[in-house]
């Protein structure tokens, strides 16, 4: 996988890849894939310029962690906005707009509930950000045992 966004936080010297977690204690960052990615990213990214700010990723990922149990490694945001550069919900054509994004989430708390469900609860944590700015929410929601099983 290459590098999609990067940690914009003032404290986090790793500038890791996709780091779009409220690093809610101010004292470490957070990321997807706490030791491996945390490593490879402060290789990659060691001269690269600041890190662009995400305010809607941030957000996105600070309410679902909230609302949900997910592990850090268990919680992806990818901005897809680029994809969709010009295209409806995108009209500026904006590479990093936030407003299309890619969503995989796996929780206990989707356990025993069928997939229009797992939506539904996504779309009433999100309720605010898919009003506005968000125009697109690709999502895949499954359980700590679904993903065992593959």
């Amino acid at each position: 996988e290459g590098i999609r966004e990067t940690c914009n936080a003032s404290h986090c010297l790793a500038r890791a890849p996709a780091c779009v977690r409220a690093c809610g204690d101010g004292m470490r960052p957070q990321g997807w894939n706490a030791l491996g990615r945390w490593a490879l990213a402060t290789r990659a990214m060691a001269s690269a310029p600041p890190a662009k700010s995400t305010p809607v990723a941030d957000s996105i990922a600070r309410k679902i962690t909230e609302a949900l149990q997910v592990a850090e490694d268990q919680l992806e945001i990818e901005n897809q906005s680029h994809l969709h550069a010009g295209h409806v919900g995108n009209p500026s054509g904006d590479p990093d707009a936030e407003t299309h994004f890619r969503l995989k989430v796996v929780s206990e708390d989707f356990q025993g509930k069928r997939l229009v469900e797992r939506h539904r609860i996504i779309y009433g944590i999100l309720e605010e950000e898919l009003k506005s700015p968000v125009h697109a929410l690709s999502m895949e929601l499954k359980t700590p045992s679904e993903v065992k099983s593959k």
